[in-house]
Formats: structure tokens, C-alpha cells, sequence
């Protein structure tokens, strides 16, 4: 029984699919069948079933699945604990992020332990937080980072960053204009733009805080990504919901409306398979985002 054998059941048994396996872990469908049948001669145990294009496990194919995520977990683990801190990190990695984050935090942060560490790889993608949940989960990446991220039963989740969603407008828009205590009532007069709500993720377009101050947004624009929000706020009369960090960032552009009692928590996490207890190379790409975060103004 080797490691190699058992990644390859793993993955196999995660996808439900050889093929799917054979594609994350980059080798052919055929080696992955050749791994498996010599797996299961070495056990005496028929590990999977064909169910239609699919393959499911057996019980003995389940048992064996629990027991060999705990024990890749260990060997990662002794890989991290026994290798010393000049010895070059290897591998290659599949992480994802939704769109803003992808370009403003997790690419730089991976840039720089890449720039460190040459023989690292990486395919980096940008997707809708949703998008980010259930691929991660899947097993088809590695790490995600997204706002907002619903509990799965299937992946661990480390807070990278906590803060607030506020009330955005451009810096020349009339509710500006308005007595602070009249800007809530009023906001009905202008469109809203709100992040679009995906299976996954806590949404905004029926946010609780709408309810306790009263508010029914005109929703007039949807968006998946952030900057997209900031070009339309910045350009039109609309107003949205979007984290504080991003007024900040674009401060010359937007600005906002906090009322008092105002409380709208938003999260950027980390997530990564359970049972999979993150790599070295993961650890540092978490602090180096959470690091990022910490030097917004």
C-alpha cells in the first residue's frame, strides 16, 4: 500500500469520478483504475461500485476513506513539522477566490511566497463566492478564500477578515445632501445595487439589517464582483451594500451612510477541505492574506 495509492483512492472517492480525479491530480484515468484495482487485490475488498457514469463507494470503501484522510492529515503534518524552515517549499497548488479577492489579496500574497520559493506552482482562479464554496468542497481546489461563506459539512474555515457592510454612494450624490437622520428614508428614491445572492453564501439582496431600519431596496443592478460596484456607484445614482474596506480603498471615488445602530457584519474566509489539515505553503498564503488586510487603510 503506497501514499501515491491512497491519494489517488481519495481523490477518486471525493469525485465520485475517475475522470474527474485523473484531471485534478493531473495523471491519466488509467493509472488511477490500474492504482485502485492493485489497492483493492491488496485488501481483498471491492472499494467501488459503478453507479451509471459514476462510481460510488462501499462500506469498505467508506472505512477505508475516513481512515486514509486521518492518515494523509498525519503525513502532511510530519512533512511540516520535521522539514526545516530553509528547506524550499515544492508542490503545486489549485486555489481560488472570489473576484476582488482573488486580484487584490490572494494573488499578491501568493505572488510573494512564490517569489521565495521557485519550485511552487500554482493555477489561480477567480469565481463567485459560491462558486468558490463548492469547488473547494468538491476537492477540485485546494484552498478558496470568499466572503461570507455558508457552513458546509465538508470544509474547515479560518476568518481572515471581519468588518462591516455599509451604505455606498458616490461622493456627489444628493442623500449627501439630506439631514443625516433622513438620509434611511429617503433611500428609497434612488435605485440599489446589491451583490447577487448564490446558493453558498449569506446573501444581500434580503439583508436582516433592511428590516430592522426599515429599508425596501429598488433593486435596478445586480453584481457578482465588487468592482463592478464601485465603477456603477461611482457612476450613477444608485446606492449599495458593500464591505467598509471597499469605500476606503476607492475613497476618492465613493463614500457612505452609516446610521447609528447600524450593524452588518461581513466576513472574508479562508476554506479548505476538513480532514485535510492545511500544508505549510497554505498556512503562510493565509497569513499572508490576513497580513494584506491588516494594512488596508
Amino acid at each position: 500500500m503506497k501514499l501515491d495509492q491512497l491519494r489517488y483512492f481519495l481523490e477518486t472517492a471525493q469525485q465520485g469520478h475517475i475522470g474527474k480525479a485523473a484531471n485534478i491530480i493531473a495523471i491519466s484515468p488509467s493509472a488511477i483504475s490500474h492504482s485502485i484495482s492493485s489497492l483493492e487485490k491488496e485488501l481483498g475488498r471491492e472499494l467501488f461500485v459503478k453507479n451509471g457514469k459514476n462510481i460510488a463507494l462501499t462500506g469498505h470503501g467508506r472505512l477505508l476513506m475516513g481512515k486514509v484522510r486521518k492518515l494523509l492529515a498525519e503525513v502532511e503534518a510530519v512533512r511540516d513539522e520535521v522539514a526545516a524552515d530553509h528547506v524550499e517549499l515544492q508542490g503545486h497548488y489549485k486555489i481560488a477566490a472570489t473576484h476582488l479577492l482573488s486580484s487584490k489579496f490572494l494573488t499578491p500574497a501568493w505572488t510573494k511566497i512564490q517569489n521565495e520559493n521557485p519550485g511552487l506552482t500554482a493555477e489561480i482562479y477567480s469565481l463567485r463566492s459560491a462558486q468558490v464554496v463548492s469547488a473547494v468542497a468538491s476537492g477540485e481546489y485546494d484552498f478558496g478564500l470568499c466572503f461570507n461563506p455558508q457552513a458546509h459539512p465538508n470544509l474547515e474555515a479560518q476568518p481572515v477578515y471581519r468588518g462591516q457592510m455599509v451604505l455606498a454612494v458616490n461622493k456627489k450624490h444628493p442623500l449627501l445632501k439630506v439631514d443625516a437622520k433622513d438620509q434611511i428614508q429617503n433611500l428609497s428614491r434612488y435605485p440599489a445595487s446589491l451583490p447577487k445572492a448564490f446558493q453558498g453564501v449569506d446573501n444581500c439582496e434580503s439583508h436582516p439589517i433592511f428590516k430592522k431600519f426599515g429599508i425596501t431596496p429598488d433593486i435596478k443592478f445586480v453584481f457578482d464582483s465588487y468592482d463592478v460596484a464601485v465603477e456603477h456607484l461611482s457612476t450613477s445614482q444608485a446606492w449599495g451594500l458593500v464591505p467598509c474596506w471597499v469605500v476606503r480603498s476607492h475613497k476618492d471615488k465613493l463614500t457612505w451612510i452609516i446610521p447609528r445602530g447600524w450593524n452588518a457584519p461581513v466576513t472574508a474566509s479562508a476554506l479548505w477541505l476538513k480532514n485535510r489539515r492545511p500544508t505549510k505553503v497554505l498556512k503562510r498564503l493565509i497569513a499572508g492574506v490576513a497580513d494584506r488586510f491588516k494594512a488596508l487603510p
